[in-house]
């Protein structure tokens, strides 16, 4: 198996996770330059890691991906046995890959990527931080005294753990307000398949930031589906356009 990805996503963190906890062998084909982005749109027409290559069988999406190595290797599973654990599972893993994950990228962007614009829209961030405490205080109600997400470790736990480390970096981390989640963000960063993704997702970051060519750059982003929504949200739809017309962001081709 080849994973075509770029590991500072943390849908490309979600995918290496789960092919780490069922112990597959897979070859990484590391998406890291702008020359690297055609054979990407061979594989996904819409240019968006990751992707994966079984044989003559190509998958993109990281959830799909998941989905495919949950029925291809089910030992060990990452998903509950029963229809409600399994639905439960994947609700909490469509909310880490749309709205945490839309969040996170603005806070980033605000904080990190682009903090000029902060400056410039007084009050973007102050919502993003809000909407962020909204998550986490919904995630302390869904642990309800359990361990994990999904009672067991699952997809779930790792799909979220990327986006509480990019939250922590840019200077929102889980808070005393919510110990059950606290205690959670520690307990899965303590997973030998969460640590590996996670130092693997830090290195992708600084390559991204030594490298001239490199395929992130943060002076031409990348806009999508719920980030862009996201945006809206925090005041920053004008921001967009303009950045669009300035040719310093940019939208998924269309296949």
């Amino acid at each position: 198996m080849e994973l075509h990805d770029n590991p500072f996503s943390p849908f490309a963190f979600k995918v290496r996770a789960a092919l780490y906890e069922k112990g597959c062998g897979f070859e990484k084909r590391e998406v890291l330059r702008h020359a690297d982005r055609e054979r990407l749109l061979g594989l996904n027409p819409r240019g968006e890691v990751p992707a994966l290559v079984d044989g003559d069988t190509v998958v993109f999406d990281s959830k799909l991906i998941c989905a495919y190595l949950e029925e291809r290797f089910p030992e060990p599973p990452l998903l509950p046995k029963d229809p409600a654990g399994r639905a439960r599972c994947r609700q909490l893993e469509l909310k880490a890959d749309t709205e945490i994950d839309a969040c996170l990228i603005v806070l980033a962007t605000l904080k990190l990527f682009r903090p000029e614009v902060a400056g410039q829209h007084p009050g973007a961030l102050d919502r993003a931080a809000e909407i962020w405490q909204r998550h986490c205080a919904f995630l302390e109600e869904a642990l309800a005294g359990r361990d994990w997400f999904a009672d067991d470790f699952s997809l779930a736990d790792i799909a979220l753990a990327p986006h509480f480390a990019s939250a922590a970096f840019v200077g929102f981390p889980v808070g005393a307000e919510q110990p059950a989640l606290a205690a959670w963000v520690e307990r899965v960063s303590q997973r030998a398949s969460v640590q590996q993704a996670t130092r693997e997702m830090a290195e992708g970051f600084a390559q991204s930031q030594a490298d001239p060519d490199s395929m992130f750059d943060t002076n031409r982003l990348h806009w999508r589906n719920d980030r862009i929504e996201a945006l809206l949200r925090c005041g920053l739809g004008r921001w967009l356009l303009d950045e669009l017309d300035a040719d310093r962001a940019f939208l998924s081709p269309i296949p």
